[in-house]
């Protein structure tokens, strides 16, 4: 049975030693500027484009204005699922009212390979405003992504499919686990107490099988969220047919990473059971997953969260961030339960 891994596939197309949140080394050279990207804005039919704009520094995510509006051109199918897979996906799930960017359709073939072998995809660009950890922004968030679970179209079949989760091993987890204790060590933090829980949660970690799937982003974070006033998806890229369980661990661990306005901290309890009550008015849980949570909880952790804390020195270099990093490594997964306080999900 296939077992899926966000940093599994970043491994397979990068450099091992970059973050699997967006910085990779074969995309990162030459998109502090735009020269030369006029011949990938030249390969879609705008009207009369204008010069792109970068809006990352460390991917090509291009910004086009042309007489039909403003457009986001970007790479896709990265990671997991091919570009026109996604594209179909999105496209379904914008048909049933749920908030993502989808493909230009006017632009058909959208999205297309160039000439550089690789797909590109021009989404519409939304405008709006970040995250700043409001209680509406967190419940809308939670809304969001469980309006994408639930919706769940026939479309979301021909992504990549994974059934159940990566148990990592020590060989695995033994180099990214040496790099995060030198990071606390050098954040003042007890590298020793890391490498305890990290044995202890590998000692126990096992294949759960059975967890109902879903078309998922598989990035569901801060990050990649514009709300206007409410949040759009804008960066699904990464999609993939997964649990839909453990995409919500996924979005749990890493939704405040990587972003400048995001506080420098996992959720607080009361931030998560707003999120989960915004998750929970669309998606039932059955019992399952309300059995499988605290090991789905660890085992992404094992693999998210020990990946980012070794392998995201910009992140430890930064203030707000280290603290961030330094709250993933004292993840608590009983601070965070599957059932909101006040509501009974049934099973």
């Amino acid at each position: 049975m296939t077992r899926f891994s966000h940093s599994d596939r970043v491994h397979n197309r990068f450099r091992i030693g970059m973050p699997i949140f967006g910085f990779h080394d074969r995309l990162r050279e030459g998109w502090r500027r735009v020269g030369g990207s006029m011949h990938m804005v030249a390969a879609f039919p705008f009207d009369h484009p204008g010069e792109p704009v970068s809006l990352y520094d460390y991917a090509p995510v291009l910004r086009v204005h042309d007489r039909g509006g403003d457009w986001v051109l970007k790479r896709t199918g990265l990671v997991h699922s091919d570009g026109e897979a996604i594209g179909r996906w999105l496209t379904a799930l914008r048909g049933l009212g749920v908030d993502v960017v989808a493909p230009a359709a006017h632009l058909h073939p959208n999205p297309r390979r160039l000439d550089d072998g690789k797909e590109w995809v021009v989404y519409p660009f939304v405008s709006g405003t970040g995250y700043h950890a409001g209680e509406g922004e967190i419940a809308d968030a939670g809304r969001l992504l469980g309006r994408m679970h639930a919706a769940d179209p026939p479309e979301g079949s021909a992504l990549a499919t994974y059934r159940e989760p990566v148990v990592r091993d020590a060989e695995w987890i033994e180099p990214h686990l040496a790099l995060a204790e030198n990071a606390i060590e050098a954040a003042g933090a007890d590298r020793y107490s890391l490498r305890e829980v990290t044995l202890a949660r590998l000692a126990g970690a096992e294949p759960i099988t059975g967890l109902p799937l879903a078309g998922c982003s598989f990035d569901f974070k801060a990050s990649n969220l514009v709300f206007s006033p409410k949040p759009t998806l804008v960066d699904p890229d990464h999609a993939a047919r997964i649990p839909r369980l453990y995409d919500l661990a996924v979005a749990l661990l890493l939704f405040h990473c990587d972003l400048s306005t995001a506080p420098g901290r996992l959720w607080t309890p009361a931030e998560w059971a707003t999120f989960l009550r915004g998750y929970a008015g669309h998606v039932a849980f059955n019992n399952a997953e309300l059995t499988a949570w605290p090991s789905i909880l660890e085992l992404a952790w094992l693999d998210q969260g020990v990946w980012i804390l070794g392998n995201w020195p910009e992140g430890w270099a930064d203030a707000k961030d280290r603290a961030y990093l330094l709250d993933v490594a004292a993840f608590d997964p009983a601070v965070f339960p599957l059932t909101p306080p006040d509501q009974t999900l049934r099973g």
